[in-house]
This record gives C-alpha cells, sequence and structure tokens, in this order.
C-alpha cells in the first residue's frame, strides 16, 4: 500500500519552543531517513529578504501570514522532515495542514533547560545571529525573569503543542537520540497508516 493514505504524505513536521532541537533535531533525521530537510524560520528570512526580527517590526500579522505561505508550501512536498517555528501550532489552520499532510512531533524540554540551550546558542555566534534571529525571551529586563517568560509562553501554547502525533522530551538526550525517537515514531505512525 502507498505511503500516501488519504492525501498524507511523507512529512515529519518537529514543532515545540525555541531551544527544544527542532533545526538540529531535523537535519540529523533527515540524514538518517535519506529525506529533505527544511527549516521553516529559514525559508520566511530567505523569502523576506531580512532578519526575523525586522519582520516581526513591520507587524506579527505579516510574519504569520509568511509562516502559512512556506508552511504550505512545504506541506506539498513528499519525503520531508521540516522544523517549524515555535508559533505555528497555535493557529488551528496550521495544526490542520500539518495534520492532514503528515505527521507532527512535538520536541519539548524544562523551560530552564530551554533558556539555558537559548543563551548558550546566543553566546556561541551560532547560526541564529546570522539569520538575525532574536530571542525576546533572552532579556534581562522587565518584571520579568527570562524563565519565567519562557514558562509563560509554553502554558499558553500547551493547548496547541498538545496535538501532536508525538511528544519527545529532549532535557537529558543527545540530539542523535532525540533523532532516533523521531524515527521509531516516525515508523510506528507509517505502520498505523497502512
Amino acid at each position: 500500500m502507498s505511503s500516501r493514505v488519504s492525501g498524507r504524505r511523507r512529512i515529519i513536521f518537529l514543532t515545540g519552543f525555541s531551544g527544544t532541537g527542532k533545526s538540529h533535531v531535523g537535519r540529523l533525521v533527515s540524514g538518517m531517513l535519506g529525506w529533505a530537510f527544511a527549516d521553516m524560520d529559514e525559508m520566511i528570512t530567505q523569502r523576506a529578504d531580512m532578519p526575523i526580527v525586522e519582520i516581526f517590526e513591520r507587524g506579527e500579522d505579516h510574519f504569520r501570514a509568511l509562516e502559512r505561505q512556506v508552511l504550505a508550501e512545504v506541506a506539498e512536498g513528499d519525503r520531508l522532515v521540516v522544523s517549524t517555528g515555535g508559533g505555528v501550532p497555535e493557529s488551528e489552520e496550521n495544526r490542520q495542514v500539518m495534520r492532514s499532510t503528515g505527521m507532527t512531533v512535538r520536541l519539548d524540554a524544562a523551560p530552564e533547560m530551554i533558556y539555558g540551550r537559548l543563551k548558550r546558542s546566543r553566546r556561541g555566534n551560532s547560526d541564529e545571529e546570522a539569520r538575525g534571529v532574536i530571542r525576546p525571551m533572552l532579556r534581562e529586563d522587565g518584571d520579568e525573569a527570562p524563565v519565567g517568560r519562557i514558562r509563560a509562553l509554553l502554558a499558553q501554547r500547551e493547548e496547541a503543542y498538545a496535538t501532536a502525533d508525538a511528544t519527545i522530551r529532549t532535557d537529558e538526550l543527545t540530539p542523535r537520540a532525540v533523532a532516533r525517537r523521531v524515527v521509531e515514531a516516525w515508523k510506528l505512525f507509517e505502520g498505523k497508516r497502512e
């Protein structure tokens, strides 16, 4: 039987908060499966020819519209691993696109772990800085500490994140171990569809 059951394709959408490892793990999963990899944030910055922070300065609605366009495009693919932006699942429309075309895997971690990873990636001058991505929750100003802001955003997004087909905690796992679990989840998912 074909893997394209009910319009679904062989697409794994990695969802979750910034700092849970979606991009790193996604590249590893794509290598393990021999599939292509797409990073939605990178695609959006390339399309807009500006960093995400500048797109947001033009209004979050503008950014979300670009995000919907990019999601619709990647949802037309096959044999593809997609790293989504942290806010993608908040939209019911986006959740429906992912649900109808592939499998979603939520990568999760404790707020303290997320904050530590984001701080290290910023300090390490990763490709985030080259793309101009600024994580507002890293600011030390304001009434709320960064970990508190992360905790609040996680709580706000919990209902949307919980719709994923599988959830993998990344706190104590290496990226390779997380990637192996994503591949295992995919095999189970595919087995149920056939």
